[in-house]
């Protein structure tokens, strides 16, 4: 059965992250045309937009963000100035939310200042796990404008039952941050779920510890996270985990914007390769999030 899109006639995506436009597109059963992009040997972006239509879901992750966000804007223009009367911005990975307080004098939050820039751009906004803490909900980021911020867990849990998840398995977080998407995960399951406790130093220097008395020892434990960067906080998770006896680790995270030098230290570690959701392309992904995509759309369509 094809799912209400809320009449939204084609998905536009970007080079980057063509093939995840494209699987959002067959789930909606609409068209989805790739921006053309050029960027000119002074750094300045080109876009063009074929096939203009009135209501267009533009899909794009904002993971590596600066250049991204102009060509959006750009990309807006266009749709507009083609006569769209509404756009959503489909972004599973949103940048520039953890700044979401002045934490020295001095600097901007940048949450607000992005929300508000993209706010004057987009109708609507469909996220996942976009890293919200005092911030509790993302109509606060994109004040007026509908707007969706979806859970990792769905498809995380999805994966673990399909291949055969030991019933004995341990759902770890490494810090209260991701106690939401560790309860998502294990409660469906059935399983146990442990959050740690991080202290962060600096960007490359944490240390995560987990209760004494989790009950780990001779255990599988799955660790999750809604974002894996310099790999630092999973890497201490584990070794927690490891002296309070599990019996192997394996590791899930939403948005992977690990490099490969990190890829590598996984491996060391004895953690072989995390797997992601594909929000975020990378040699990682193994999860779709197509079908929660389209489903929040749809829900759109019915408000």
């Amino acid at each position: 059965m094809a799912r209400n899109t809320g009449n939204y006639t084609a998905v536009y995506g970007f080079p980057e992250s063509a093939d995840a436009a494209r699987r959002l597109a067959q789930a909606l059963e609409i068209p989805c045309h790739i921006a053309e992009l050029h960027r000119f040997p002074d750094g300045e972006s080109l876009v063009r937009l074929p096939e203009p239509v009135e209501r267009a879901i533009v899909y794009r992750s904002l993971d590596r963000p600066n250049d991204k966000l102009v060509e959006l804007t750009l990309a807006a223009s266009v749709l507009r100035r083609q006569g769209a009367t509404d756009l959503c911005l489909v972004a599973p990975y949103m940048a520039y939310m953890r700044q979401d307080a002045i934490f020295r004098p001095g600097e901007p939050v940048s949450q607000t200042v992005v929300g508000d820039w993209l706010g004057r751009c987009f109708d609507r906004f469909v996220c996942v796990e976009p890293h919200l803490h005092r911030t509790h909900t993302l109509d606060e980021v994109f004040v007026g404008r509908p707007s969706a911020a979806l859970s990792g867990a769905g498809p995380i849990a999805d994966h673990l039952r399909a291949n055969g998840v030991a019933p004995g398995t341990v759902i770890v977080g490494p810090d209260e941050e991701s106690a939401p998407l560790v309860g998502a995960v294990a409660g469906p399951l059935g399983l146990t779920g442990i959050v740690g406790r991080k202290e962060r130093r600096g960007d490359r220097d944490v240390t995560v510890a987990l209760p004494p008395d989790a009950p780990i020892h001779g255990r599988p434990v799955v660790i999750v996270d809604d974002v894996i960067s310099s790999g630092e906080t999973i890497f201490s998770c584990a070794r927690a985990a490891r002296v309070l006896g599990a019996s192997r680790v394996q590791v899930y995270g939403v948005h992977a914007l690990f490099s490969d030098i990190v890829a590598e230290r996984f491996a060391a570690e004895g953690l072989g390769s995390p797997l992601s959701c594909d929000g975020v392309p990378h040699p990682s992904n193994a999860l779709s999030l197509s079908g929660l995509l389209a489903d929040a759309i749809a829900s759109f369509g019915r408000k």
